[in-house]
């Protein structure tokens, strides 16, 4: 691919009020929110200037003259305003199991500012570089968000470091939300080779009645909760009585998903480290007030992180022990 402005740039902004930084080549512009969880808060693919996630009605406007170092977010879904969030802990359990992050409190990276710095690199290529150390969690975290000139792919590298005295499980799940005109009828969810769908709703449900592999199901008819079949493959249109879909996905042999929307002729991939993160989750909502497919991928299809621990399903560091994760997203027209 090539453009006529190949040269990368930055540019620090603010969007209700919380500070961000722009990276832009001639083919993607990315809003990162450095002042809330490194949220990507804004995709565009320049060349459609088509813009990639999902936004909530009320957005950021929740936020706005909220100083998060003081009052940071309980949960990165409080206030949700869409984009795509860090997910860090999904769900962790550390001291021994004396200390947890469970259901209400998912998301420390997500609810507060991170450090940052900006390298440039004579307009060939840009990289933001975030640190944070979280502040319940003994975790530290690194995380570069980077373009080159010539590529329409927004590259995403980690390091997540054990800080604590004791060892930490901990569920990791990266959450993009992607909308319309991406999301729509007609478009095609492109899911990991090999992928089988792990009902966890039905799951929690009956797991002591019933056989852990009965909960297994195929990507093209899913359960769900009204007793309906869906398929993970497939976009449904909005609805009045649209319901939503949860459904993490295991077996995969890529890290490889994305959406083709044909009307548009372009395509979406997210391509990561699967033997690190093993499972991506998948959510979509189609009712009148949230329109949206999320491809999320994570270390853990279980929720709860005892069972992570029990089923060897999540991460575990040591003291100093450290992980390293690689996400790449990319736009391209076929």
């Amino acid at each position: 691919m090539t453009r006529e402005d190949k040269t990368c740039a930055a540019t620090v902004v603010a969007v209700n009020g919380i500070e961000g930084v722009r990276l832009e080549n001639g083919w993607l512009s990315a809003v990162i929110l450095v002042g809330k969880g490194t949220d990507v808060w804004e995709l565009t693919y320049k060349p459609l200037n088509l813009q990639l996630l999902m936004k909530t009605r009320a957005g950021l406007s929740l936020c706005e003259g909220r100083d998060l170092r003081k009052n940071r977010l309980t949960h990165y879904a409080e206030d949700y305003p869409g984009g795509w969030q860090e997910i860090l802990p999904n769900r962790a359990s550390f001291e021994g199991g004396r200390q947890e992050v469970g259901r209400d409190r998912e998301g420390e990276a997500a609810g507060v500012p991170w450090d940052y710095a900006v390298e440039e690199d004579g307009g060939s290529c840009v990289t933001l570089r975030c640190r944070l150390t979280l502040p319940y969690t003994p975790l530290a975290v690194e995380k570069t968000l980077s373009l080159a000139a010539g590529e329409s792919v927004l590259r995403i590298a980690e390091r997540v470091v054990n800080v604590g005295r004791d060892d930490v499980h901990f569920i990791w799940t990266h959450h993009p939300a992607f909308g319309s005109p991406l999301v729509g009828e007609g478009a095609e969810i492109l899911l990991p080779k090999g992928s089988r769908a792990f009902n966890v709703v039905r799951y929690e449900r009956e797991r002591e009645t019933t056989p852990a592999a009965s909960f297994e199901e195929a990507v093209d008819a899913v359960r769900l909760p009204s007793g309906s079949n869906k398929d993970l493959r497939a976009v449904d249109p909005p609805a009045p009585d649209g319901e939503a879909c949860y459904m993490p996905l295991k077996n995969l042999e890529e890290g490889l998903a994305g959406i083709y929307q044909p009307a548009l002729n372009v395509r979406l991939l997210l391509e990561w480290d699967h033997l690190l993160f093993p499972c991506l989750r998948y959510w979509s909502n189609n009712d009148d007030d949230l329109y949206t497919v999320a491809l999320e991928p994570s270390t853990s299809w279980y929720s709860d992180i005892g069972d992570c621990v029990r089923h060897d399903n999540c991460i575990t560091l040591a003291p100093r022990e450290e992980r390293r994760f690689w996400l790449n997203m990319r736009v391209e027209q076929p």
